[in-house]
């Protein structure tokens, strides 16, 4: 017969164990329903903090980082390349007991005295997303390792039909040629930007010079080169959180949010430049041996017009450069939906 200490620990591990299997569909039911990568990351964050006691955490799926706690620092975020190259490698786990003195990081210096376990989340063979947790070196538990590591793995379908579903989703926002944003959608950012800013929304209208002399003189596939070689340029001289739409042929559109008119000015002026001095393929075959923009810029300090309204002033000005001499921009600021200051 048990005695009262052996039935105590028996009930206590069914209890554990009902809880485990409690949590574990309660996680399954919940993660199966986030299709979004920033729901889905921020849902597994909390899952291993509040589940798992983990110090810190970060998950790096389709080469996006998310983490919860002091783990942003750019060596410790290099520190953790060197260990996920060495996960890509194993395809397993890999445990630094110590960053500070294993000999994968102790060259970064990073005075950090912590447990690092790196996971894989392995779909079909393919590592889909990598789970590092940040732990006391006196607290870890290989125990608890194990038990993440089942639901990490149950984790790994609903992961990859997250990736799909935002690719897919991606694929019906941009335009397949440049990767900007279509026409479409860059119209849903436009309204947004127009019903949100603060004080300044400016907007540039570009159209490339003699586009069809280039397509017609060095093929379409020439001129599509030529198309994506220019959003490069431009995304060469934007800040990361403007916006570049195709918004016809040749044409392009872009949202400088919170940016008054002489700083869109000195910033379309800078990319007309830019894409006059750049060295195209067959720039030879255009006028004057280069390629060149005309653009169109607008500057709003008032809601009181629609996105449609915004986008006619940028339109007017660009046809206005053309008309002039093209390689020109042409500049105006609306004041309010009657006053336009060119």
């Amino acid at each position: 017969m048990e005695n009262p200490d052996e039935q105590s620990k028996k009930i206590e591990n069914y209890e554990y164990q009902i809880r485990l299997l409690e949590l574990f569909q309660e996680f399954l039911i919940t993660i199966s329903k986030k299709l979004e990568l920033n729901d889905l990351a921020e849902y597994l964050l909390k899952f291993i903090k509040n589940s798992f006691n983990a110090e810190a955490c970060s998950i790096i799926i389709n080469h996006q980082r998310f983490f919860y706690g002091n783990i942003n620092s750019e060596s410790l975020i290099i520190a953790e390349n060197a260990v996920l190259e060495e996960v890509a490698k194993r395809k397993g786990n890999v445990i630094l007991n110590n960053i500070n003195s294993d000999t994968l990081t102790f060259h970064l210096k990073l005075g950090l005295e912590k447990t690092l376990v790196s996971i894989p989340i392995i779909n079909e063979g393919k590592i889909i997303a990598y789970v590092n947790i940040y732990e006391n070196i006196k607290n870890f538990n290989f125990n608890e390792l194990k038990i993440l590591q089942e639901f990490l793995n149950k984790a790994s379908t609903s992961i990859y039909n997250s990736l799909i579903y935002n690719q897919v989703s991606r694929k019906s926002m941009l335009d397949p040629l440049t990767g900007v944003y279509n026409r479409r959608f860059f119209m849903q950012k436009l309204i947004t930007q127009l019903n949100t800013f603060e004080k300044f929304l400016s907007i540039i209208m570009i159209d490339i010079d003699f586009f069809k002399n280039y397509n017609d003189r060095n093929g379409h596939q020439a001129g599509d080169y030529l198309l994506t070689e220019i959003v490069n340029v431009i995304k060469d001289n934007l800040r990361e959180y403007d916006t570049i739409g195709r918004y016809g042929g040749e044409e392009f559109i872009l949202i400088l949010p919170e940016v008054d008119n002489l700083k869109a000015l000195e910033i379309c002026e800078r990319l007309r430049k830019a894409i006059e001095n750049y060295n195209f393929k067959f720039r030879d075959s255009q006028p004057e041996n280069k390629i060149t923009v005309s653009a169109g810029l607008t500057t709003t300090v008032t809601r009181d017009l629609n996105y449609e309204e915004l986008i006619k002033e940028a339109d007017n000005n660009l046809y206005k450069s053309k008309k002039s001499g093209r390689n020109k921009v042409t500049n105006s600021l609306i004041l309010n939906k009657n006053l336009h200051i060119s």
